[in-house]
């Protein structure tokens, strides 16, 4: 038999009890103390947001923001990238699957992971014809396909993980032409991290200022590194002894960033501004800073927006840019103009013929548009194609398009003029050359004297661009 339960005890009432509240009386200097406290602590949080507004975004609005592409959270095509010595590519799609097209070849491998979210950013492993690294939320997936497998899904066997505590989500990579160093960066880790794959460890660089690293770009001779961050500056790292060049923007953040062929060029480009800026760089024996690196940067082009055309037929185009390529042989590029909804300005990819030597020339030359009222979504140049060069363009419709370019390369036969002055050009459209030598003080390399304000070169007119549109060319 169960245990009989025991008594209930009787209710409170007023008479029998009473539940008072107790005070404890908090001394008048402990109050004031944690007042200024808790102030303090408000003061520097609000400050810290604002050095680095990335750090509140979600990561789908992270990647959209810092990556090179134009609506990388909506578009089926999210990331494109050629092998930089055989005829292959790779495509990372919206639903985190990266496809590998060769060349002859009917076999397509989809390469999916489990830790393969949030593709930002693909790079083929130079000197190496099976290695492709993957910028993904956790870190970086390096796989390894043999191309002469027929399998189309290789297993996660052939995928190799990097990641590092607080890095993550990875929006940029870069190799060195040898292929030996990869390089990460991460908007809301303020070290750029530089990999030995194959022992699978990184070796952090840090310095102050900058709250992230947004955009790295390494030049094709493997001397130096773009390194962009979220803030309104950016740093020039020198690889042979791992010492940067701090360069301070006016407005907002490096969007962007091109070398040349033989990496004595860097266009780059800032949020907020429709110019595209220049830094020339000469070989020091890997001394930055020792004469080798740029005192100013100067304004190179101005790609505002401009209107072609009245009516029915008027053509807006210009604007900020969202990416830009060159060309290998340093012939052609390539600019991504975001538009402007506000004034009816559609992305539109504009492009310049280019001469480094004797003096740096950029002459409009056209712009890529598509037939099906898609906008374009990223760009990249093939790295070797023998007649020229090509264009390849990712469209928000789901489509690649492959743009030829056939020129015969001026590096391939020696100047028929001297060197003091730029050779002239049969039918030059009326606009001036844009040259090094212009006196356009823009920015400076800390520590120096405050930089002046930006210059207002005159924008581009409609005959300055009278080029026909490229969009007749076959896909």
């Amino acid at each position: 038999p169960l245990p009989p339960s025991p008594p209930s005890p009787p209710p409170l009432s007023p008479s029998s009890s009473s539940l008072t509240p107790h005070f404890v009386s908090v001394p008048q200097m402990l109050w004031r103390i944690s007042g200024f406290a808790l102030t303090v602590c408000h003061w520097i949080t609000s400050l810290h947001r604002s050095l680095s507004p990335q750090l509140p975004l979600n990561t789908d609005d992270l990647l959209s923001q810092f990556t090179q592409v134009t609506d990388w959270k909506n578009c089926s095509l999210r990331v494109f990238s050629w092998h930089p010595h055989t005829n292959k590519c790779a495509l990372a799609l919206i639903d985190d699957s990266i496809r590998v097209y060769r060349a002859g070849s009917d076999t397509v491998p989809t390469l999916k992971h489990r830790l393969q979210k949030n593709v930002a950013a693909l790079a083929w492993k130079p000197l190496c014809a099976s290695v492709l690294a993957a910028a993904c939320q956790s870190g970086v997936v390096v796989w390894t396909v043999d191309p002469n497998s027929l399998s189309t899904r290789p297993s996660s066997g052939c995928a190799q993980i990097l990641s590092h505590p607080g890095h993550s989500p990875v929006t940029t990579i870069s190799w060195n032409s040898r292929g030996a160093t990869l390089v990460s960066g991460c908007p809301t880790d303020t070290s750029m991290l530089v990999w030995d794959v194959a022992t699978e460890t990184a070796v952090p660089l840090q310095r102050v200022g900058g709250g992230g690293v947004s955009f790295l770009s390494w030049s094709p001779d493997s001397g130096r590194i773009l390194a962009a961050t979220p803030s309104p500056l950016f740093r020039v790292w020198e690889s042979h002894t791992w010492t940067c060049e701090r360069w301070p923007t006016l407005r907002d953040r490096c969007q962007t960033g091109c070398w040349n062929g033989d990496g004595s060029r860097l266009l780059f480009t800032v949020l907020g501004e429709s110019v595209i800026y220049l830094l020339t760089f000469v070989d020091t024996g890997g001394v930055l800073g020792g004469g080798g690196g740029s005192q100013t940067a100067a304004v190179c082009a101005d790609v505002s927006q401009t209107v072609f055309g009245s009516g029915d037929n008027e053509i807006r185009v210009g604007g900020e840019v969202q990416s830009m390529v060159w060309d290998p042989s340093g012939e052609r590029l390539a600019v991504l103009l975001k538009g402007d909804p506000d004034t009816c300005t559609r992305p539109t990819v504009a492009v310049f013929k280019t001469r480094v030597r004797p003096v740096f020339e950029l002459l409009p030359c056209g712009f890529v548009q598509s037939g099906d009222k898609g906008s374009p979504q990223f760009i990249s140049f093939h790295p070797r194609f023998p007649k020229g060069a090509l264009l390849t363009v990712g469209w928000s419709t789901g489509r690649i398009s492959n743009i030829p370019f056939y020129f015969v390369s001026s590096q391939c036969y020696p100047p028929l003029h001297p060197p003091t002055c730029s050779p002239p050009r049969a039918s030059v459209p009326p606009v001036a050359p844009a040259t090094c030598s212009q006196s356009c003080d823009p920015l400076t390399p800390s520590p120096r004297s405050p930089v002046p304000p930006l210059p207002s070169p005159s924008p581009l007119s409609p005959s300055s661009l009278n080029a026909p549109l490229l969009s007749s060319l076959p896909p």
